[in-house]
């Protein structure tokens, strides 16, 4: 069996060149993930890069398409119940930042 070689996610935002290049992922992968509003990129001039929030986030969905076979519409779901969970989580340990998204599963 091949051992998969996984790099940890940086401190800090990178180019989205390095992303491409280092995870695997095609720029046009994650076009498509910025069009569905499941990553965010961040603008600096012509420097587009992304969040090491985002990086991880790249790679939770890559994993969740290579190694599980979720489709788009169940990834989406899946990082939103991880969001609230999260959300929860924090709450309950008085660490509250953000809003919790609400889910419309119907």
């Amino acid at each position: 069996m091949v051992e998969k070689k996984t790099f940890p996610v940086p401190p800090r935002s990178m180019p989205v060149e390095w992303v491409s290049e280092t995870y695997s992922v095609s720029r046009r992968t994650l076009a498509i993930l910025v069009r569905e509003g499941l990553v965010e990129i961040e603008r600096d001039g012509s420097v587009t890069a992304l969040s090491p929030e985002m990086i991880e986030r790249v790679r939770m969905i890559m994993a969740l398409r290579k190694d599980l076979g979720v489709n788009m519409a169940g990834i989406e779901i899946i990082l939103r119940l991880r969001h609230q969970l999260l959300w929860y989580r924090n709450r309950s340990r008085g660490q509250t930042g953000e809003s919790c998204i609400d889910i419309d599963l119907s």
